[in-house]
């Protein structure tokens, strides 16, 4: 069955992700954010989003199959960090808190989700600061 990663920002919703296992490919946003603007000439241009200390927001497994393992790491890393559940699963229509609390410097990282049915969603390029204390789902 595929699975999706669902982001919640306010009240827009955006589909980040939608596939199953590490091939699939992830598609277009069913939403585009609009694009920022050049600077004019001789101007310095914009500086990427800058850390924050911590992220807190909740993840709602909204499948029917136990979330078994989380990843997240800065988007500019090539491997994954440490499983941010730890010992702990987030069963089926189960909801856990997650923090990122370890001085984040960048906003963007890949998220990975594992499953215990052997599926696993990579997400990546996730603005987290804007993410902060809304639901992340994860849905068939």
């Amino acid at each position: 069955m595929i699975k999706h990663l669902v982001l919640a920002a306010a009240a827009a919703t955006l589909l980040a992700a939608c596939g199953s296992g590490d091939d699939a490919a992830a598609p277009a946003p069913t939403a585009a954010a609009p694009a920022a603007a050049a600077p004019a000439a001789g101007e310095p241009a914009a500086e990427p989003a800058a850390g924050v200390a911590e992220v807190k927001f909740s993840l709602k497994n909204a499948t029917s199959f136990t979330l078994t393992h989380l990843y997240m790491s800065p988007a500019a890393s090539n491997d994954w960090d440490n499983d941010i559940l730890g010992d702990q699963v987030v069963g089926a229509g189960e909801t856990a808190e997650v923090s990122i609390d370890d001085g984040v410097e960048s906003c963007m990282y890949d998220l990975r989700a594992d499953f215990e049915d052997g599926d696993a969603i990579d997400v990546r390029g996730v603005d987290v600061c804007k993410i902060e204390g809304t639901t992340v789902t994860i849905s068939e």
